[in-house]
């Protein structure tokens, strides 16, 4: 493959792209991880939402009348199991896209 050939190659853009560039790849591309992102913030904020559970309010006045042995919260453990689940979702979700990108792994 000579130096003209590699030139000829990128002048010629071929039909359906714009400076060389498959823009409907690069949409599709861009849905997915968009998607993708979602999917994972909202799987972390149900397990912080459920590991809160049984928790006192913020804004509350159970925390300073309670005494000291009674402050503690139980959480129900299906919540607990459920939070577990989310975020082992969302590593291995993190895990694969780093798996993904680096070729080394593959």
């Amino acid at each position: 493959m000579n130096a003209t050939h590699i030139l000829h190659a990128a002048d010629d853009p071929g039909a359906g792209q714009f400076l060389g560039v498959d823009w409907g790849s690069f949409v599709v591309v861009l849905l997915v991880a968009l998607a993708a992102t979602v999917v994972i913030v909202c799987f972390y904020a149900l397990a912080l939402r459920l590991l809160s559970l049984g928790a006192p309010l913020d804004g509350s006045d159970e925390r300073s009348t309670a005494p000291a042995a009674a402050a503690t919260f139980h959480r129900p453990p299906l919540a607990t199991v459920a939070a577990v689940v989310c975020i082992a979702i969302c590593v291995a979700a993190v895990l694969y896209g780093i798996w993904l990108v680096i070729p080394q792994f593959h």
